[in-house]
This record gives C-alpha cells, structure tokens and sequence, in this order.
C-alpha cells in the first residue's frame, strides 16, 4: 500500500512486525470464522502500516476457499481504501456474485477493527484445455545478474524471499526496485490456490514507486499510495523457484501514476501481469 521510495539506495518497509519479515506460510492464512468468512493475522510492516501485498493475498485466499474444487482465480480487480493499522487481524467476507461450470466470480472486502481497508473483485476458473503461448521472454540466470548495486532499495536481511536486484539508476538519479530475481527462501505448499496467492502478494512489492516517470520533478522521498490492482495469473509458477519481475511506468497525470509489472518464470514463461495506480505525493 504505502511505499515511500527514500533516497537512492535506501530500503523499503517491508512487512513484517516490528520491521522483522516473516515466513510467508504463517502470513498467509485464513481461517473460517463463519458462512463466507474468514480472519487472517495483520502483520505490520517497519512503518506500521499493513503490506497491500498481504491482504491482496489473503483476499484471494478466501475467495478460493468459497469456490469448486480445481477453480483457482485467474484475475483480480481490487481497490485499496484505507491503510492497515495495528489490530492484530484482517476480517474478510465474501460473497458469491456467480457460479457456473467453469467460471465462479467472488466479491470480498477486507475489513480491520470494523473499518474497510480493500475490495475485490476476483474471477475463478476450472483450467481447459488450450494454447499454451506468450509474448516472449529471453530465458535469463538469476546467478548471472549483470550489476548488483551496493546500497539497495530493498534490504533482503530476514526476508522470506531471497532477492537478487539489479536495477540501473535512472537518469534523474532514482534507483527503481525493479528488475529484481526472487524466491521463497524455504518450502511452501504444493496447493496452487496458494501459490497463486503468493503472487498476488509479490505482486505488489514496490510497483506503486517504480510507477514514477522517468525524469520526475518530484522529490526522491515521494510517498507512494496504492490506490486500485489488477492482476492476470497466467500459468502456474512456485514462488520457491526464481521469479523475474519487471515493472514499467505507462502514464502520469494528476499525481496519479500507472506502472505495468510482469513476473517471469526462469524459463522464460509470462506467469502473472500486474498493472497499478498510485498517487504520488511529497513526503512533508
């Protein structure tokens, strides 16, 4: 959600309470606490704040546990309200817009201490079969990255994604986060439901600043707010094997920012498409 981007070569928040990252298998999960609903821990990030990433995630977690065994979400629509706070839990309802054969749409808002901080619009599907095309991505080496900066903007120090960043700075003198290489660094589930929500949490790792034109006249410590996501999960992929994800700014205007984001597989395969507005606005 809010990412302020600091100087070059300074970190990010990342999530984590009190500032310490933790195993995304005890971040993301739901449990049932009613018809269609669920409540999911809220762990804060080093600015105290709740990562969006994490409740995209949990969202869709829920979305898919109301859904047909084999319909898992294969895209999100999804707008952030307000920012997350430190109440311990994430309160998620959901309800069942349509069911069909194939195809199931869930609604689901996210709540924290009775005040909504997301809603989503997810769309499921049982896979068919099908071509199996994308545009092209060159097959790349996460251990041949071609300039490592020695400060960077995301520290991986406790980190459940081992990250590999190697970003150029631009010529106004910003580092964007991405392009960047990462991996769960321990074992998850198999279950694809969950690996696709995993996606949706990277799926918002740092997108919102790298939406920053090229050349802004804005300050480097620029607040970023993530204001709606959209998401299309292509094909399945483990987030504890390398992932490439790149991001480009498209447009700016009014102080709102689009950025478009692709996550690769190290084969080459196009996983998951991201594109995200945020308002940028200066820190003081």
């Amino acid at each position: 959600m809010n990412s302020p981007s600091g100087p070059p070569g300074s970190a990010v928040a990342i999530p984590g309470r009190e500032g310490a990252w933790r195993d995304l298998r005890s971040l993301l999960s739901v449990e049932p606490t009613g018809p269609d609903a669920f409540r999911a821990p809220a762990t804060l990030t080093s600015r105290r704040t709740v990562f969006g990433g994490l409740v995209a995630a949990v969202a869709v977690l829920a979305a898919g546990r109301t859904a047909a065994p084999g319909q898992i979400p294969h895209s999100l629509h999804a707008h952030f309200l307000r920012r997350g706070t430190d109440h311990p839990f994430l309160d998620i309802s959901v309800r069942r817009v349509r069911d069909g054969r194939a195809f199931a749409v869930r609604e689901v808002e996210v709540a924290q201490g009775g005040r909504t901080l997301f809603v989503m619009t997810a769309s499921l599907h049982t896979p068919e079969a099908g071509d199996d095309w994308h545009a092209e991505v060159p097959a790349a080496d996460p251990g041949a990255v071609v300039r490592t900066l020695p400060t960077q903007r995301l520290s991986d120090v406790g980190h459940p994604f081992e990250i590999r960043h190697f970003a150029a700075p631009r010529a106004d003198g910003f580092v964007p986060l991405h392009p960047l290489w990462l991996r769960h660094r321990a074992a998850v589930p198999d279950d694809p439901l969950w690996q696709i929500a995993a996606l949706a949490y990277i799926s918002d790792l740092g997108v919102v600043m790298d939406a920053r034109p090229p050349g802004s006249s804005l300050p480097h410590d620029v607040i970023g707010i993530s204001l709606d996501h959209t998401v299309w999960f292509h094909r399945p992929a483990r987030v504890e094997e390398w992932l490439l994800m790149e991001c480009d700014p498209l447009s700016s205007s009014g102080g709102r920012s689009l950025a478009h984001a692709r996550i690769s597989d190290r084969a080459g395969r196009l996983v998951a498409t991201v594109l995200q507005e945020g308002l940028h606005r200066r820190a003081h």
